[in-house]
C-alpha cells in the first residue's frame, strides 16, 4: 500500500481530489445533511451515460452502502462487492476494467467492523475447522485471521485487527498488479454505528 504522505498524493493529484471529494461526502453523510436524493429524477439524468470518478471495493454486507456513505450521485462511484472484499479473480477484473476502460484512477478498499466473513474466518482458526459453505472465504481470510488471533486476546480486538490486516493486505494485492500502475489504492474502514470513513495507513 502506498503511504498516504502529501508527496505521494501529489503523484496522484486528481484521484487525491476525487478521495477528498469522497470524505467530504463522508462528512454530510454523518452530518444527515446529503447533497444527492438519487430519486428517479437524477436516475434519469444520468440514463445516458456515467463518469464515475473511484472505485469502492467493499464487503456484500448490507449496511455498508458505497453510494450512500459517501453521498454519491448515479454514475459517480462504481462499487465491486465481495464478502470480506476478498479480491478474487471477477472482482480484480471489474477493478481493471474500471481503469483501463473507464479511466477510473482511484480504488478504496472499504472495510468494516463486525464482519461475518473475517468472524467465520476468526471462528475457523480458533477451531481448526472447515465448513464446506465458507471454505473458499476461510482459506483467503485465514492469514489474516490467524495473525490478528496471535496478537490480540480479546476477541473484538481481533476481528477489528484481523479486518484491518485483510484491509492492507487488500491494498498491497492490488498496489503490485501491473494492470492498475498509475491507480491510486488506498485502505479505509467504515464504523457501523457513526457512520465515519477513516482512512488505514501502514501500519
Amino acid at each position: 500500500m502506498p503511504e498516504l504522505t502529501a508527496a505521494s498524493l501529489m503523484e496522484h493529484h486528481q484521484a487525491a481530489s476525487v478521495l477528498a471529494g469522497l470524505l467530504e461526502g463522508n462528512g454530510r453523510f454523518i452530518a444527515g445533511e446529503p447533497r444527492y436524493k438519487r430519486d428517479i429524477t437524477a436516475a434519469r439524468q444520468h440514463a445516458p451515460g456515467q463518469k464515475p470518478g473511484a472505485v469502492v471495493f467493499t464487503c456484500i454486507d448490507s449496511r455498508v452502502t458505497a453510494e450512500s456513505v459517501f453521498d454519491c450521485d448515479f454514475g459517480q462511484l462504481l462499487v465491486v462487492r465481495t464478502a470480506g472484499h476478498v479480491p478474487d479473480r471477477a472482482a480484480v477484473g471489474s477493478l481493471e476494467f474500471a481503469a483501463a476502460e473507464m479511466g477510473v484512477g482511484l480504488v478504496v478498499v472499504l472495510g468494516h467492523e463486525r464482519c461475518g466473513a473475517v468472524a467465520a474466518a476468526l471462528n475457523a482458526v480458533q477451531d481448526d475447522t472447515h465448513d464446506p459453505r465458507t471454505d473458499y472465504l476461510v482459506e483467503q481470510l485465514w492469514q489474516p485471521a490467524s495473525q490478528a488471533l496471535s496478537e490480540s486476546t480479546d476477541a473484538e480486538a481481533a476481528a477489528s485487527q484481523a479486518m484491518r490486516l485483510q484491509v492492507r493486505r487488500t491494498v498491497a494485492d492490488l498496489g503490485r498488479r501491473s494492470s492498475l500502475d498509475g491507480v491510486l489504492v488506498v485502505g479505509a474502514v467504515y464504523d457501523l454505528d457513526t457512520g465515519a470513513v477513516s482512512l488505514v495507513d501502514e501500519p
